[in-house]
């Protein structure tokens, strides 16, 4: 008898107790791209902002994309401004790690240690889509107009300090603030036990990406209509741009403990038979084909070794 895991358990019971099918993920609700909400920022600008805002686009041609990016995030015309600025003196490597920072920076962000997974993946989502958190991650500049909220309460000397550090050690500084957050209240308004990572919901509560609340969803994927409709709302997230954290597991078959969510990856985009996964374990992004995650049951490298997708950290 194949093993179970905790989500199929609970999907089991709700439909023993609720008499019937257990109805599917909820409808998706529409997840406005960065253009789009960038464009609704602008519409709302003054004569003063709105011209300013204009200029920058005209003046910086190569960076239209991440002005967007720090329009829609901020809704600070002066903090594109500033992040402009600091654009126009980065390198070419480090104006890519900005523009694309989850395979530009995808080794250098990997997970601090065996519980930051979920915070790792968290930090990149964020990063895609805050150009501001994506600059500081990959030189250190800190922004001082529409500072990232994980970088609000920072310590000035630390920042000072971690600016001339390797990436890599402002990857593990940031996973480590927002794996607090993420935990804080997240037990009957009790801290989650930090030997057990990210809880889903405190997961969704935490995750921030431009002009998109997220909410967390378990997923039996020994039933194919379920995961089928939970893959596609992925599949839809990353048709605009939006990432999507991933929590996956084992079975009863390699033991109890196994049986619950033990791994977050990031979902990055869709390929015509899967999705490009980030691995945060590995640092690096691998592929998954769709038939594999539905057929789930043996170990699968883009998530982590571990066999069963679980619970997802959808937009919307």
């Amino acid at each position: 008898m194949p093993g179970l895991q905790l989500t199929s358990l609970v999907h089991r019971l709700r439909r023993f107790v609720e008499g019937g099918p257990v109805p599917l993920a909820a409808p998706d609700r529409p997840v406005p791209r960065v253009e789009e909400v960038a464009g609704r920022v602008a519409a709302r600008l003054g004569p003063e902002d709105a011209a300013r805002w204009a200029g920058l686009l005209e003046e910086h041609p190569d960076a239209t994309v991440v002005l967007r990016r720090s329009l829609a995030s901020t809704g600070d015309v002066v903090a594109v401004a500033e992040l402009a600025e600091h654009w126009a003196a980065w390198s070419a490597q480090e104006r890519a790690a900005v523009l694309d920072p989850i395979r530009r920076l995808t080794h250098e962000g990997r997970q601090a240690d065996q519980t930051t997974c979920g915070s790792a993946s968290l930090v990149m989502l964020a990063a895609a889509g805050d150009p501001a958190l994506a600059g500081w991650l990959a030189d250190g500049t800190v922004p001082e107009v529409g500072r990232p909220p994980e970088l609000t309460a920072a310590d000035p000397g630390r920042l000072a300090t971690l600016a001339t550090a390797p990436v890599q050690v402002r990857f593990e500084v940031l996973q480590r603030v927002v794996k607090s957050r993420s935990n804080a209240r997240s037990v009957l308004g009790l801290p989650w036990p930090a030997s057990l990572g990210t809880p889903p919901w405190g997961a969704a509560r935490e995750a921030r990406f431009a002009g998109a609340p997220f909410r967390d969803r378990l997923v039996d994927d020994t039933d194919t209509t379920d995961l089928s409709a939970v893959l596609g709302q992925v599949r839809r997230a990353l048709d605009t741009g939006v990432p999507v954290p991933l929590y996956a597991g084992g079975d009863t078959a390699r033991g109890w403990a196994t049986a619950i969510p033990r791994h977050v990856v990031l979902a990055i985009a869709a390929r015509p038979d899967g999705f490009d996964l980030w691995e945060p374990s590995a640092g690096a992004v691998v592929a998954v084909r769709t038939a594999d995650l539905l057929h789930g049951g043996r170990p699968l490298a883009a998530l982590g070794g571990w066999s069963h997708l679980m619970w997802a950290v959808l937009p919307g």
